[in-house]
């Protein structure tokens, strides 16, 4: 082998060991904590909604958290999400998503749940 062809595979290991090490970091950053990145652009409401999606459907959550991060770090996601359209994301996504909901009704200006109404009559 020609000195010119060992010299030109030695920059060709330099740079593939570079480029590899480049894409290990991005990676590392990406993968470091989705969650975390995401939460600080989420309402409070949208960090329920997201808390009930990982109890439901927790598979399907960690990649919707994962490409959502993913927008966020490229800066195309740069408002606050709120519920709703966090809720309106997984609908649109095939996952329908059960919120606990509860009803009360107002009785001598006191906040009661409905059932402690239904176990009185």
């Amino acid at each position: 082998m020609d000195e010119r062809d060992i010299e030109l595979e030695l920059l060709k290991m330099k740079r593939l060991a570079e480029l590899s090490r480049r894409l290990k970091k991005s990676d590392r950053e990406i993968s470091e904590d989705p969650l975390k990145l995401l939460n600080s652009l989420l309402s409070e409401k949208a960090k329920e909604v997201l808390k009930v999606a990982e109890q439901q459907f927790p598979r399907e959550t960690k990649r919707i958290v994962d490409v959502l991060a993913r927008l966020v770090k490229e800066g195309k996601i740069k408002s606050i999400i709120t519920g709703y359209s966090l809720y309106q994301l997984f609908l649109d996504l095939g996952l329908k998503i059960r919120m606990p909901t509860k009803i009360y009704y107002e009785e001598k200006g006191k906040r009661k749940p409905l059932s402690e109404y239904f176990r009185r009559v």
